[in-house]
């Protein structure tokens, strides 16, 4: 498997190796690996909460501002 990584990813990547907490690249992607599979299982209260409510609210139609909408209501959290 080959994975390609920006600059500042690889710098961060070789920063966990020369801390000495890891022994090498693989060693960290790994570990990051594990994290984000334990991380899996989480969900947001945020997000709960706003799915209930967008369940819970009256249905209206999509259409073509319904991405606007969405977008400038994300803007303002």
């Amino acid at each position: 498997m080959k994975v390609t990584l920006t600059k500042e990813l690889e710098t961060l990547v070789k920063e966990k190796v020369r801390s000495g907490r890891y022994v090498d690249e693989s060693d960290v992607v790994r570990d990051a690996l594990r994290a984000l599979d334990e991380r899996g299982g989480y969900e947001s209260p945020f997000l709960e909460t706003a799915i209930l409510y967008g369940v819970q609210s009256p249905h209206r139609a999509y259409g073509p501002s319904t991405l606007d909408r969405v977008r400038k209501a994300a803007k303002k959290l």
